[in-house]
């Protein structure tokens, strides 16, 4: 492939002819219903079945930026194939797509928080910025199921929480700061984000709401705010819990202070946390299980203050989980209660890890909200 592409090379020659040559592409466009990813599936294919790599090359790179599944990409390939003589080309066009998927890395950006750690987060997709944090024991990547459908429509940022993936961390570890850290993302963008959020970054987003008029919409996906005061044996229960969890760390038993957080703390039932250990995140999971303890003593000294929302007007979507403990249930029912106009939406047949289990359907759910209000 050459250095330039067709249309850099065209204005470097005749500036009038490219700016003619780009109005009757985007004339193209505008022409018909088709949208962005049906567009460029069909010139992946046309391209591919023509044998024409340097154009197959820079389209499905675009489509890889953009978002776009490489499995689609390869059904667009393979299209043409039996009903032409195209076979060569074809095969050549699904290894480069493939090539091209392997090579490509989205590009990180990185913010200055206010006690200075780098905050960085990812950027994929086209459109609409759409800023993702994940929840404890976690990183980025725990968002990849639900990728493909966010990525159509939005531009995704995905933020690594604070002492995990691109971003740093701090001597001393204060929640506080972590407000702060997602604040300072959308502080940097040029205009107003949708924010979706998982658990413990569910709190960290909602009390970021706080701090930034940068958030056009939120959805929090079960953040962990206690609906009551806890008892002392529940206090005294849940703190020998996250001692356990020390314990195993200090062993080197990383997966089994992760079992225990699932199985104790999150409360999940046996088949999703088998289903957790076979996903792609499990091992980044056991990479971050140190974080578990300061983040699970932090959530449960915070006290959710309804009166400090009480002119809260980012219009917001609860989401819970079907199956999810009761515990879930009455934060939901508190947090909709507290913040104006806000909605429910419950994940049928779902607990706390809905995003791995039904991703369709969490993708869905946020998208219908995103686009109704």
């Amino acid at each position: 492939m050459t250095e330039k592409i067709p249309s850099e090379r065209l204005r470097d020659v005749n500036a009038e002819v490219a700016a003619a040559f780009k109005a009757m592409r985007q004339a193209i466009e505008k022409a018909g219903p088709l949208d962005y990813a049906t567009r460029e599936y069909i010139m992946l294919a046309a391209f591919a079945a023509a044998g024409y790599e340097e154009s197959f090359g820079i389209h499905v790179q675009r489509a890889a930026e953009r978002g776009l599944p490489l499995p689609a990409v390869r059904q667009a390939v393979l299209i043409p194939f039996g009903a032409t003589t195209a076979m060569l080309p074809i095969v050549n066009a699904l290894q480069w797509a493939d090539e091209a998927y392997a090579a490509y890395k989205p590009p990180i950006a990185t913010v200055a928080s206010r006690d200075g750690t780098a905050i960085g987060y990812s950027r994929t997709g086209d459109g609409p910025s759409l800023l993702l944090v994940h929840g404890s024991s976690s990183e980025r990547s725990r968002w990849t199921p639900v990728l493909p459908r966010l990525q159509r429509s939005r531009t995704v940022l995905a933020v690594d929480r604070r002492g995990r993936g691109a971003s740093s961390d701090a001597a001393n570890y204060r929640m506080e700061a972590e407000f702060d850290d997602v604040a300072a993302v959308l502080d940097s963008l040029s205009s107003p984000a949708d924010v979706v959020a998982h658990s413990y970054g569910a709190l960290c987003a909602l009390e970021a709401s706080l701090r930034t008029r940068n958030i056009r919409r939120l959805v929090l996906y079960e953040p962990p705010i206690a609906a009551r005061a806890a008892s002392a044996d529940e206090a005294k229960g849940f703190e020998a819990v996250v001692d356990e969890i020390e314990a195993c760390i200090g062993r080197n038993e990383r997966a089994a202070a992760l079992e225990t957080f699932f199985t104790k703390v999150l409360r999940m039932p046996e088949a999703e946390i088998a289903r957790a250990r076979g996903l792609p995140s499990w091992p980044a999971r056991l990479a971050l299980v140190h974080t578990l303890p300061r983040e699970l003593r932090s959530s449960r000294a915070y006290k959710f203050d309804a009166a400090r929302f009480r002119d809260h007007r980012i219009p917001a979507l609860i989401v819970l989980g079907g199956e999810s403990p009761q515990r879930h249930k009455d934060t939901t029912a508190l947090l909709h209660e507290s913040l104006a106009g806000s909605k429910v939406a419950v994940l049928a047949g779902q607990g706390h890890g809905g995003i791995d289990g039904a991703p369709e359907l969490f993708a869905a759910t946020v998208m219908d909200f995103l686009e109704r209000n």
